[in-house]
C-alpha cells in the first residue's frame, strides 16, 4: 500500500497492511521549510520522507468573522529584543478594534497578548461588520495533493464557530460569557455557523475533498467548559457541519486538546472519522486504552505520544509509551501513530533527536 492508502485505510477504520506514522509538524515535503530548519532537524527529516506518511491542511480562509467583506486594519511592529510586538487595528461598524501579537526572533511559538473583543460591545461591533459570503480560488487544494502524490493526505481546514470566535475574545473570556452572557454568544455562534456552513458548500462544489479538518473544539472543553457547555456550543452547532460532509461522502478529522474523558463520545456524535490527540495523564484524562474501548470501532485515533515525552523522557522510557500506545491502538485498524504536537524550538537537543527517531524505529519494527 502507499501511504495515502494507509492513512486513508486508517480513517475508513480498515485495517492497512501496517498502521501509518504522521510525525505531525515535519513538513517533510516542503524543501522551503526544510532548507530553514535548523541542522539537528535532519536526521528527523530523513526518517519522515523514508517511512512517515504525509498529512497537510490548507484553509479555505475566511478573515476576522468569516466575511469577505473588506476590512481596513493597519498594523505596527515593535522590535523589543527576542520579540517583535506586532498590533494590529481593525475598523469595524463599532469603532477601531485592536490586537497584539509576539512572534519570537529566536524561532519559537508566537503568542497573542491582546484581543480584538475586550467588550461585549466590542463583539457587537465585529459581528456587524457586513457579511459577504466568501469564494475563493481553491485551485492550490489540487496542487497540493500533486505535490504529495502517494505520500500522504491533504486536508481542507473548515473553521468552526466556536475557534472563530475565540479568536476574537481569547479563551478565558470566551469560558466567562459562555456563563455570564450565554445567549448573546450563542447568537454570535449561530452567525458564524450559517457562514461556516456557506464556505463549505462552497468548497464542496469546487471538488475540494475527501478529508475536512476542524480544529479549536477544545475551547469549550473542559477545564475551560463543561461537558453541557461542550454539548450546546459544539455538538448542537456541528450536526450540520457533519451532516453536510456525510452527504456529500466526505470525511472529518478533529483535533483537539485537553481532558476528553467526559466528552469522549461526543466525538462521535460530532461525525469525527478520526481525532487527535487523545492525550492521556496528565495533560489529559483518558487513556489511550480506554478510548480505543470506547469509540475505536467508530473513530480512528491519531496519537499520543505526547511532544514534552519526546522533548524530556529517557529514551527506554520513551519507547515503552510507544509500544504501548501501538499495542492499544493498532489491533482491528483505525490507528495513526502520532506525536500531540510540533516540534517547537528552533533547535532540537541530542535527546529530542534520538527519542524522535526511537518512535519511527519502534513503530516500524513493531510492522
Amino acid at each position: 500500500m502507499t501511504q495515502r492508502e494507509r492513512m486513508m485505510s486508517a480513517i475508513r477504520l480498515e485495517e492497512p497492511d501496517h498502521f501509518p506514522i504522521h510525525v505531525r509538524g515535519v513538513r517533510a515535503w516542503d524543501e522551503r521549510w526544510c532548507e530553514t530548519r535548523h541542522e539537528s532537524y535532519r536526521p528527523i527529516i530523513e526518517a519522515v520522507r523514508e517511512h512517515g506518511a504525509y498529512e497537510l491542511g490548507a484553509g479555505i480562509g475566511g478573515g476576522y468573522v468569516l466575511s469577505a467583506h473588506p476590512i481596513e486594519a493597519t498594523t505596527e511592529s515593535e522590535d523589543v529584543g527576542d520579540w517583535i510586538i506586532q498590533r494590529t487595528t481593525i475598523q469595524t461598524p463599532g469603532g477601531p478594534l485592536t490586537a497584539a501579537r509576539k512572534a519570537s526572533t529566536r524561532g519559537l511559538p508566537g503568542l497573542a497578548t491582546e484581543y480584538f473583543v475586550k467588550t461585549l460591545d466590542d463583539l457587537d461591533g465585529i459581528m456587524a461588520i457586513p457579511y459577504e459570503p466568501i469564494r475563493p480560488d481553491l485551485s492550490h487544494f489540487s496542487d497540493m495533493e500533486q505535490q504529495i502524490g502517494d505520500r500522504g493526505i491533504v486536508m481542507c481546514a473548515l473553521p468552526v464557530p466556536i475557534y472563530a470566535l475565540a479568536l476574537l475574545t481569547g479563551s478565558d473570556r470566551l469560558a466567562i460569557w459562555s456563563i455570564t452572557d450565554r445567549g448573546r454568544i450563542l447568537a454570535a455562534v449561530d452567525t458564524l455557523l450559517e457562514r461556516t456552513l456557506e464556505m463549505l458548500d462552497w468548497a464542496i462544489s469546487q471538488d475540494v475533498g475527501p478529508i475536512y479538518a476542524t480544529s479549536g473544539e477544545e475551547f469549550m472543553t473542559p477545564p475551560l467548559a463543561g461537558p453541557k457547555d461542550f454539548r450546546e456550543f459544539v455538538v448542537e452547532r456541528g450536526r450540520p457541519v457533519r451532516d453536510r460532509l456525510r452527504k456529500a461522502g466526505m470525511l472529518r478529522h478533529i483535533h483537539c486538546h485537553g481532558p476528553l474523558n467526559g466528552i469522549l463520545e461526543e466525538f462521535v456524535e460530532l461525525g469525527a472519522d478520526c481525532l487527535h490527540p487523545i492525550e492521556g495523564p496528565p495533560l489529559g484524562d483518558v487513556t489511550f486504552e480506554d478510548a480505543k474501548r470506547r469509540i475505536g470501532d467508530r473513530v480512528c485515533l491519531e496519537g499520543n505520544i505526547q511532544i514534552g515525552d519526546l522533548y524530556h523522557d529517557p529514551t527506554d522510557v520513551l519507547v515503552e509509551t510507544v509500544k504501548r500506545t501501538i499495542d492499544a491502538g493498532a489491533p482491528g485498524g483505525g490507528f495513526i501513530l502520532c506525536p500531540t504536537a510540533s516540534p517547537h524550538t528552533a533547535e532540537l537537543t541530542p535527546q529530542t533527536v534520538k527519542n524522535y527517531l526511537a518512535m519511527i524505529e519502534t513503530a516500524v519494527e513493531s510492522w
